[in-house]
């Protein structure tokens, strides 16, 4: 199943969901702003090494993401304010959740971290700015396998085993340090794209 596809079943079981909000009358932007909030309290948790707690939290933060837009769908209440809103909190969503990770019990547990986090939280940036660049030049920039939606679950799945299996937050280092490679790749792709894709188109 590709990852489009892999979307959009998610997105279709969160209808019920979707239809409740916009009954107790939540908007988009509400919904956005609830998810990170419940972002910053799971981060709090991965500070204090609180893994599994951290982890069900986000989880739950992730599908106030996903939800918003789908309350705009339902709502016919698209607009790109509220795209922008939910792009830029995302990236401080990701910020947070990274800052955590190295400031908290598994930055003091692993030095390698120092290195690993800025990587991954560089390149994570950069995935999302070259894709921002492309569209804002009209060029359309979604290659690449290190999305928003695989850096997540990675980096839940880090948080959520490094409390259940022998290795402890070693499985958090591993997680982050896929994410850093991951996408610096994705980040090299989409700057081939679109640099392809412009060759030789004037800017005005």
């Amino acid at each position: 199943m590709n990852p489009e596809r892999a979307r959009a079943i998610f997105k279709s079981l969160l209808n019920p969901a979707v239809k409740l909000l916009v009954r107790l009358g939540v908007t988009p932007a509400a919904a956005t702003v609830a998810g990170l909030f419940i972002t910053l309290l799971a981060s709090w948790f991965v500070f204090a090494g609180s893994y599994l707690v951290g982890a069900v939290i986000l989880i739950f933060g992730s599908i106030f993401d996903a939800i918003d837009g789908g309350i705009a769908r339902m709502t016919n209440s698209s607009s790109k304010g509220g795209a922008a809103l939910d792009s830029i909190l995302d990236r401080v969503g990701e910020i947070v959740i990274f800052t955590a990770v190295l400031a908290g019990k598994a930055g003091s547990e692993h030095d390698s971290l120092l290195y690993i986090i800025p990587l991954a939280m560089g390149g994570s940036l950069m995935v999302s700015y070259v894709r921002a660049r492309a569209e804002g030049l009209g060029i359309e920039c979604k290659v690449g396998l290190f999305t928003r939606t695989e850096r997540l679950v990675l980096v839940i799945s880090g948080i959520f085993f490094s409390s259940l299996l022998p290795w402890g937050t070693d499985v958090l280092v591993w997680s982050c340090a896929v994410i850093a490679v991951g996408s610096w790749v994705t980040t090299l792709q989409r700057l081939l794209k679109v640099t392809g894709d412009g060759k030789g188109i004037p800017l005005n």
